[in-house]
C-alpha cells in the first residue's frame, strides 16, 4: 500500500556571516606651507564611509573610504591645527554567491594613529575591521502525510524555527540645521565632528518596516577666546521601508546602519551656535519570523512491513537575540584638569566556548594644570560571558555609546548586541510503502524491564507510547531508571488505545 504525501514549501533567507576580516589602510598628509610646522599630534580620528557593494563572479567587494582628521599643536606650542585626509579602502572576499543573494556590510575602526615623518609630513595608519553577511533566498520542500494509514505509528514534532524571512534597505538622508544651546559657548572654528546612528523603536506594520532613531553628534571647536568647547547632541529621525509582502507584527527587525556621507560644519559666522548637518546612511534591514516546521522523524508498523524513505534537511535558526550593557569605568590621567574630548575604538574576537573577548581604546584629549592640550591613550580589556548552549553559533557586536566624566573617572556606556544561532540537522519521512498483516492470535501483554525513551521501547516491541502509558498509569515520556513494564502487543495495543480514548 502506497502512502500519499504532499509537499510543503518553506521560503526563507539562508544566512552566512564572514567575520574576522581585518586590513590596514595607510595614507600620508603633507602640511601646506601656509600652515605652521608640526610640533606634536594630539588627536587622530576617522569615520568609515561605504560607497559601493557588489557581488559577482564568486566574490563580494565593498569599497569606500575613511574620512580622517588629525589635530596637532604647532612647533611654536601655541594654538591647535586641523588636517584632513581621505583614505580609500576596498574589502574583497571570495564567496560562492548566487545572483539573487543580498550582501550586508559592517565596518569599523579598530584603531587609527598619525606618525611623525618630518615637520611637514604625517603617516596615517588605520586598522579597519569588516564583517560581511550573505543572505540567499532559499526554498525548503518538506513532505507531509495526507493521512496516517491504520497500523502505522508516527513520531511527529513541530519546531518553532526563527528564520530570516525578508531583507531590504532604506537610504536615509538627514540635512538639517542644529542649534547648540544658548547657555553654551559658540564656535569660531570647528576642529572635530563625529557622528553615529543609534536605532530606537522599530516595528512591522503590514508591508512596511517602521523604525526610529537618532543621529548622534559630537563636535569640538574653538571659541572666540581660543578655548576648546565640546558639545554632544542629536537629530531624531523616523523612517519606513517597503517590504515585498505583508509580515507579522511580532517579526523581529534587525537593523544595521552604514554611513555613506558625512558633512558637518558651522554656518561660518563668528561665535556660531548653528551646525549645518548633511549626513546619509543606509539602513540594512532583516526581518526574522517564527516559522513552525513539522517533521515526521520516525515511523514503524504495528503489524506488517513498512519501507520508509527519508529526506535530510539542515536549518540554522536564531535561538535568541539580546543586548547586554557593558559600561566601563576608566581612570583619567592624573594631570587631567578638564576633559575636552575623546575618540573611541573597539576591537572584538568571535565568541568562544565560554566567553568572548574584546578591547576598548580611547584617545582622551584634555587640559593640564598649565592649560596645555594633552592626550592619552586609555585601554581596557573586555570579556563577555556566554549564556547559551555551547554548541550554538555566537555572534556579537560591540556598539559604542556616550561617555561621562565624574571627578577623575570616565564612564563609557557600551552595548553588546548578541545573537545565538544553531544549525539543526534533521530528517523527515518523505515516502514509503506499507504491507499490512492480519493480527494473529498470540499474547496481548508482555512484561519487560526497561528504561529510557518510551518511543524507543514501544518501537522495539511493536507497541505504542499511549498504550504503554495507559497500561502502566504513566504520564512521562521517558523513564530515568529501569523498571518493570507491562507492554501491550498485538491485539492488546488496540485494546489499550481504545481505553485511552
Amino acid at each position: 500500500m502506497d502512502i500519499l504525501f504532499h509537499a510543503k514549501s518553506i521560503t526563507y533567507l539562508a544566512e552566512k556571516r564572514y567575520d574576522g576580516l581585518r586590513q590596514e589602510q595607510t595614507g600620508e598628509i603633507t602640511i601646506p606651507e601656509t600652515r605652521p610646522e608640526l610640533g606634536r599630534v594630539v588627536d587622530c580620528f576617522g569615520t568609515v564611509l561605504v560607497q559601493n557593494r557588489t557581488a559577482d563572479n564568486g566574490s563580494v567587494t565593498v569599497s569606500g573610504g575613511i574620512q580622517t582628521g588629525v589635530l596637532y599643536v604647532p612647533a611654536s606650542g601655541e594654538g591647535i591645527e586641523r588636517l584632513e585626509l581621505w583614505i580609500p579602502f576596498t574589502v574583497t572576499k571570495k564567496i560562492p554567491i548566487q545572483p539573487d543573494a543580498i550582501v550586508h556590510y559592517w565596518g569599523w575602526l579598530r584603531s587609527i594613529d598619525a606618525r611623525f615623518v618630518n615637520s611637514r609630513k604625517l603617516l596615517i595608519r588605520a586598522d579597519l575591521g569588516s564583517e560581511l553577511t550573505v543572505l540567499t533566498p532559499t526554498t525548503l520542500e518538506l513532505q507531509q502525510l495526507d493521512s496516517c494509514p491504520q497500523g502505522l505509528v508516527l513520531k511527529t514534532e513541530t519546531y518553532p524555527m526563527r528564520l530570516p524571512l525578508c531583507a531590504t534597505e532604506k537610504e536615509v538622508r538627514i540635512a538639517d540645521e542644529v542649534l547648540m544651546p544658548e547657555d553654551g559657548l559658540g564656535m569660531d572654528r570647528l576642529l572635530k565632528a563625529q557622528c553615529w546612528v543609534e536605532m530606537g523603536d522599530r516595528r512591522v506594520l503590514g508591508e512596511r518596516a517602521i523604525f526610529q532613531g537618532e543621529l548622534k553628534l559630537r563636535v569640538m571647536g574653538l571659541t572666540e577666546d581660543g578655548e576648546i568647547y565640546t558639545w554632544t547632541g542629536g537629530v531624531p529621525f523616523s523612517q519606513y521601508a517597503d517590504l515585498d509582502s505583508s509580515m507579522e507584527e511580532d517579526s523581529h527587525l534587525a537593523i544595521q546602519p552604514i554611513l555613506n556621507h558625512v558633512e558637518i560644519d558651522t554656518d561660518g559666522q563668528p561665535d556660531s551656535r548653528r551646525l549645518l548637518v548633511n549626513v546619509s546612511f543606509t539602513a540594512q534591514i532583516v526581518l526574522w519570523g517564527d516559522i513552525p516546521i513539522t517533521l515526521t522523524q520516525d515511523a514503524y508498523a504495528l503489524t506488517g512491513e513498512f519501507r520508509p524513505e527519508w529526506q535530510s534537511c539542515e536549518l540554522s535558526a536564531s535561538l535568541d537575540i539580546m543586548e547586554t550593557d557593558l559600561s566601563q569605568t576608566l581612570e583619567l590621567p592624573p594631570d587631567a584638569v578638564k576633559l575636552l574630548d575623546l575618540t573611541l575604538f573597539q576591537d572584538q574576537d568571535p565568541g568562544g566556548a565560554e566567553e568572548a573577548r574584546g578591547s576598548l581604546s580611547m584617545n582622551v584629549l584634555y587640559y593640564d594644570a598649565d592649560r596645555s592640550i594633552q592626550n592619552k591613550l586609555l585601554k581596557r580589556e573586555l570579556r563577555l560571558e556566554r549564556r547559551a548552549d555551547p554548541s550554538a553559533d555566537w555572534r556579537w557586536r560591540l556598539l559604542p555609546g556616550e561617555a561621562k566624566q565624574q571627578g577623575g573617572q570616565l564612564t563609557v556606556n557600551l552595548t553588546a548586541q548578541q545573537q545565538f544561532c544553531q544549525a539543526k540537522a534533521m530528517r523527515n519521512l518523505s515516502g514509503g510503502s506499507l504491507t499490512p498483516k492480519t493480527i494473529t492470535e498470540g499474547p496481548s501483554l508482555i512484561v519487560r524491564t526497561a528504561s529510557g525513551d518510551l518511543w524507543e521501547i514501544a518501537r522495539d516491541h511493536g507497541s505504542t507510547v499511549r498504550a504503554i502509558q495507559t497500561a502502566n498509569e504513566l504520564e512521562q515520556l521517558s523513564l530515568p531508571e529501569e523498571r518493570l513494564l507491562l507492554i501491550p502487543v498485538g491485539r492488546g495495543v488496540i485494546t489499550m488505545e481504545e481505553v485511552s480514548e
